[in-house]
């Protein structure tokens, strides 16, 4: 039985299965029905679960060149009481409850019904609050005074995350709501567990998880947060004085000769392309000064650089390298060995140096912020966070392949922002992609074995096309008109009343589509302040105050 008081409008003639339109009746009129929310279509028996997709007013007094044009020139008073009006809702069709497709289209006359989620939260999302491998986060839109939370299902997030949004649209927010979402996953009654996750924080809007909970503070079931900073930053006080910190080391020996002697060249060169006989001949030095009494190659970067360069001479005499390859070799060599000699990373004592470090983090929950801002590496060049970045990856994909060998499941997600730098299309003009080959390969094999990414990018369209296409879950803030078209392809394609949208939204509203999501459908929610305990502190500014003060006023 169908009560008055629900009734909120009226199917209009030309609907299809995907869109429909209906004429609101007079007390859901001027905001008593807004876009976003969720209604009802009643056609027969079926309910159709419909979002609200536009509403337009009209009035047969206020058209363009009607009978009262003259007196809207003059200013005078029209008799809108006696005019034509009504509201017009556009309705994007969106399931047939219980959570079936739509195979016909609503009839002309039916009656559409306001519904609360809330209520109805297990026909809607398929899954209620109390329903354990569900985080819940942030609120419909639509339901921003009320709060309708959406669910999202952990269980989907080895198949890689994408986050975008153009600066100040509220990603970086949302990151961070995720983050302490999946600090606190419900995996049966009272019980929760955190989710292991390493993040590369390019602008330090993660750090304050660090100090917050060296403070104190608890965040969720998170075990331990730690933030690493290049060698230099961390010999001050100040960095070491606040939360878990500790330097970022390498260890080179963990990286196979030939892996290694790619990274060299890459460093050097950028590129692979022609670099054949480089690659070979330096992983050939490699095989050389181990069988010399050299078995570390991390020594060889420090304390045995000399004998590495001499030995190179002695090997091109013996399997007769070009000079040219030679030269090219030394050169690379020189280039490489800056990692030390200006940022420490060899010779540095740290705790990324061993395996460990990942059976540590994925056993306990731990959550690792890398902190590649000005603060965490000061005059870090690009191509030294790539070679950082390729170590982390290739620690990964080892040890998780390792993992998947033993039949031992481990899961991590690695959070990536400014992704751009790290797995570039080739359209984006960066001199080199160290990590790219490592980062493809985790896209593409690491759901098999629980490594999952989470790409975040203000510039989607200069991510790795290849990569992005792995990804199967999506929270698209605004984003730059000239992305529109990428983000709606690599998507998996978007209701044509959203588009319009991508590049409009306000700060903090963001398209969740994908397989995290528990509908086949996007999802349009506000990421709520509530959603995030620890509030970021980086990026706040001063201006006026501190003007004032310069000035002595």
């Amino acid at each position: 039985m169908i009560s008055p008081q629900d009734v909120v409008g009226i199917i209009l003639s030309g609907s299809t299965t995907t869109e429909a339109t209906c004429q609101l009746l007079e007390y859901a009129e001027r905001g008593g029905i807004k876009e976003g929310m969720l209604l009802l279509v009643k056609s027969q028996e079926r309910k159709l679960l419909a979002r609200v997709a536009q509403i337009i007013p009209y009035n047969a007094f206020y058209t363009e060149g009607d009978p009262w044009s003259e007196a809207r020139r003059k200013g005078l008073p029209i008799p809108e009481d006696v005019a034509r009006r009504y509201e017009i809702c556009k309705l994007d069709l969106l399931i047939e409850i219980p959570r079936s497709e739509i195979r016909s289209p609503p009839q002309p006359g039916d009656f559409v019904l306001r519904i609360d989620p809330k209520k109805h939260q297990k026909d809607i999302f398929g899954v209620s609050s109390e329903d354990p491998k569900h985080v819940w986060i942030g609120t419909l839109s639509g339901y921003e005074k009320s709060s309708l939370p959406i669910p999202l299902y952990v269980e989907n997030i080895p198949m890689h995350i994408a986050i975008f949004g153009v600066t100040g649209s509220g990603k970086s927010f949302t990151t961070g709501a995720l983050i302490e979402k999946l600090s606190e996953i419900p995996v049966k009654k009272d019980t929760t567990v955190s989710y292991p996750m390493i993040v590369i924080d390019a602008h330090g809007d993660y750090t304050d998880y660090a100090n917050y909970v060296a403070n104190g503070g608890k965040l969720g079931r998170i075990k331990w947060v730690k933030r690493y900073v290049f060698p230099r930053a961390f010999s001050r006080i100040d960095i070491r004085a606040i939360g878990n910190v500790q330097p970022i080391g390498i260890n080179l020996d963990l990286i196979s000769p030939r892996e290694l002697a790619e990274a060299i060249i890459l460093f050097y060169k950028g590129t692979l392309e022609g670099a054949e006989l480089q690659v070979d001949n330096l992983e050939a030095l490699f095989n050389y000064m181990e069988y010399k009494g050299y078995p570390k190659r991390q020594d060889l970067f420090t304390i045995g650089f000399e004998d590495l360069k001499n030995e190179l001479e002695e090997l091109a005499e013996n399997i007769n390298i070009h000079p040219s390859t030679k030269g090219a070799i030394r050169r690379a060599l020189e280039s490489f060995k800056t990692i030390e000699d200006k940022h420490n990373l060899l010779s540095v004592e740290s705790d990324l140096k061993e395996v460990d470090f990942i059976d540590r983090i994925t056993r306990e929950g731990g959550l690792a912020i890398f902190d590649f801002s000005a603060d965490g590496a000061p005059g870090v060049d690009l191509k030294t966070k790539q070679f950082v970045m390729t170590y982390l990856a290739t620690l990964l994909f080892e040890q998780f392949t390792q993992y998947k060998v033993k039949k031992e499941d481990r899961y991590l997600l690695f959070i990536i922002e400014e992704a751009q730098n790290f797995c570039p299309d080739k359209s984006y003009p960066i001199s080199s992609s160290l990590a790219h080959a490592k980062l493809s390969a985790i896209a593409t094999q690491g759901r098999k074995f629980g490594l999952s990414l989470c790409l975040i990018s203000q510039r989607p369209s200069f991510v790795d096309r290849i990569v992005l296409s792995m990804c199967n879950t999506f929270f698209i803030h605004r984003v730059s008109p000239e992305d529109v078209n990428f983000v709606r392809s690599i998507s998996g394609g978007l209701p044509p009343s959203l588009v319009p949208r991508l590049t409009t939204m306000s700060t903090g509203d963001v398209i969740i589509t994908g397989q995290m999501v528990t509908v086949p459908f996007p999802l349009v929610v506000h990421i709520l302040e509530s959603d995030r305990k620890v509030k970021p502190t980086i990026g706040k500014t001063n201006v006026c105050e501190r003007l004032a003060e310069l000035r002595g006023v």
